[in-house]
C-alpha cells in the first residue's frame, strides 16, 4: 500500500515516462552479437542509453535535477564520444568545466550552471553527429543525426519552459508537451543506430 502511495505522489505519467526511456535502454542492449555494427560502438550507446535513464530516473523521480542534469552531461560527452575522438571530448570536457565555473562565479546556482555546462556538451555532441554522418551507413547515419537533432529541440523546449515563466498555461502546456513530442522519437531513434543494416556484407 505504501508503495502505491509513493507512486501516487510522484505522479503515474512520470513513471511511464520512465519505463518508456528503459524500454529505449534495453532495445539498446537488444542490439548485439550479429545485430551490432560495431561492437565498440554499441556499448557506447548503451551507456549513454543507461545514463539517460538515469538522468530521468532523477529527474523525474526522485526530483533531484541537479544529478539528472549531470548524467545528462554524461550523456552528450559518451555521443560527442561514440561520434568524434578522445581529443574533441576533452575539448568538450574542459570547455563545460569552464562554463559552470564561470556561472558559479557569475552568481548563479549549481542547477543553471549545470545547464549552461549541458550546452555546452549538447552543442558538442550533435555537431560531432554531423561530422560523423559518412562514418556511418544508412540508415544509422540519418538515425543518429535525426536523433541528436531532437534530443536538441527538445532541451531547447526545456529551457523555454524552465525560463520563461511568464508564458500563460496553455503555452506553457503546449511547449511541455512538445518536450515530449521530441524527446521520446529521439530516444527512439538513438537506440537502434547501432544495428546492421540488413543488408550488411558482413551478415
Amino acid at each position: 500500500m505504501r508503495q502505491w502511495r509513493i507512486i501516487d505522489k510522484m505522479g503515474i505519467d512520470n513513471w511511464l515516462k520512465v519505463v518508456i526511456i528503459g524500454g529505449f535502454f534495453l532495445n539498446a542492449i537488444y542490439t548485439k552479437g550479429g545485430l551490432a555494427k560495431d561492437r565498440r560502438d554499441q556499448l557506447i550507446l548503451v551507456a549513454a542509453m543507461a545514463f539517460t535513464l538515469l538522468a530521468d530516473t532523477f529527474i523525474l523521480l526522485l526530483d533531484m535535477s541537479a544529478f539528472g542534469v549531470l548524467a545528462f552531461c554524461v550523456v552528450q560527452t559518451l555521443y560527442n564520444f561514440r561520434y568524434t575522438n578522445k581529443s574533441r571530448v576533452m575539448v568538450q570536457v574542459f570547455l563545460a568545466v569552464i562554463t559552470f565555473a564561470i556561472a558559479s562565479l557569475a552568481g548563479a546556482g549549481v542547477l543553471i550552471a549545470l545547464g549552461f555546462a549541458y550546452a555546452v556538451s549538447l552543442l558538442f555532441s550533435v555537431t560531432g553527429a554531423f561530422m560523423a554522418y559518412h562514418k556511418y551507413s544508412a540508415p544509422n547515419n540519418l538515425m543518429i543525426v535525426i536523433g541528436m537533432v531532437l534530443f536538441m529541440m527538445c532541451d531547447i523546449f526545456v529551457a523555454i519552459y524552465h525560463t520563461q515563466t511568464g508564458l500563460g498555461y496553455e503555452a506553457r502546456a503546449l511547449v511541455f508537451r512538445a518536450i515530449w513530442i521530441f524527446y521520446f522519437p529521439s530516444q527512439a531513434l538513438l537506440s537502434s543506430s547501432a544495428r546492421k543494416a540488413i543488408n550488411h556484407k558482413d551478415e
